[in-house]
């Protein structure tokens, strides 16, 4: 039996193994530089959940101009479909909390009803669409928006 998923805030050690799973994850992904510059802002928060020790995915959180917006979660291919981005989405939730946020907002591909699935699960609602906002290949991109409640989030336990 594999251990529960545990959440923690991202180390510098853990940058080499959030830019593999962000590599195998997407099409045009971040620089790792990216990834380390976050670490040390005040704006952002990035979670890894790990699984015997080992990164198998990420969450960031970054706050501008008074929103907070999910910019970027992914877990490792070869570790989908067991709860991990519900995990991750249960401690962003959590942190946003935390931080006495109201709202968060995120943008997904139009064609990912994986992660629409996930997010609606999550009380997440579709409030608009940026055309052709990613590239590669191009697509419009969802914009979905949470009010934070105190309240445990829906799909938690």
């Amino acid at each position: 039996m594999t251990a529960p998923v545990a959440l923690r805030r991202a180390e510098p050690g853990d940058l080499q193994e959030i830019s593999r799973i962000e590599v195998g994850s997407f099409r045009r992904p971040w620089r790792a530089e990216t990834f380390a510059s976050l670490l040390d802002r005040p704006d952002a928060d990035v979670l890894v959940a790990t699984l015997d020790g080992a990164v198998v995915g990420y969450a960031i959180l970054t706050a501008r101009s008074g929103d907070t917006e999910l910019a970027n979660l992914a877990v490792d291919p070869g570790h989908r479909r067991q709860g991990i981005a519900s995990a991750l989405l249960r401690g962003c939730m959590e942190t946003l909390r935390d931080r006495d946020e109201r709202w968060v907002l995120l943008a997904a591909r139009a064609s990912n009803e994986v992660a629409a699935g996930l997010y609606a699960a999550f009380g997440f609602r579709e409030i608009g669409r940026h055309p052709d906002y990613y590239r590669d290949p191009p697509e419009d991109a969802v914009i979905f928006a949470l009010e934070v409640g105190p309240a445990n989030p829906p799909g938690g336990t």
